[in-house]
């Protein structure tokens, strides 16, 4: 039974947060071209002790991350200059890497989400959504990236090992 302390701010997805620190970077991009909500989002995350950076739109967020490997973007669908869906196709085909892209939009119908899905988010939700959900769902995407990391990682050493055996 949860006592009355355990909140989402000293609860269990709070503590896994925490508990992802010591291992990797705890970094989120918010690109979203409403400032209102860019903050809101942005200032929760940062409650949560996480590294939060922002961005207005999709060429904005490219530039961001051409610099920064960031392990976790929540992205907006709707954005001038260039939206979500344009962002992630770009990102996927520009930047290939381990980060992990949540869609954050307003669109919930079911195509939305099939355009979603195969513009290369790895998760969607809907405006509106619930902290706990939001926390639990970038809690999902730290934890996705450090073992995408480490596959990688993995598969460049067999590489390696497998290289050195074969005499190459």
């Amino acid at each position: 039974m949860a006592s009355l302390d355990d909140d989402i701010n000293s609860g269990v997805m709070t503590g896994r947060l925490r508990a992802l620190a010591a291992d990797q970077p705890m970094s989120v991009l918010v690109v979203d071209d409403d400032e209102l909500e860019r903050a809101l989002i942005s200032d929760r995350l940062a409650q949560r002790g996480l590294k939060v950076g922002q961005a207005s739109d999709g060429a904005q967020a490219l530039e961001i991350l051409r610099g920064d490997r960031i392990p976790v973007v929540i992205v907006d669908w709707h954005m001038p200059v260039m939206d979500g869906i344009e962002f992630t196709e770009r990102f996927r085909a520009d930047l290939p890497g381990d980060t992990y892209v949540i869609m954050l939009t307003a669109r919930k119908e079911d195509f939305d989400f099939e355009r979603g899905y195969r513009a290369g988010v790895d998760d969607y939700l809907t405006k509106g959504v619930r902290e706990p959900e939001l926390i639990a769902r970038i809690h999902a995407g730290l934890t996705t990236h450090s073992l995408r990391v480490q596959l990688r990682e993995a598969r460049a050493a067999l590489q390696f090992v497998t290289r050195r055996r074969e005499g190459t």
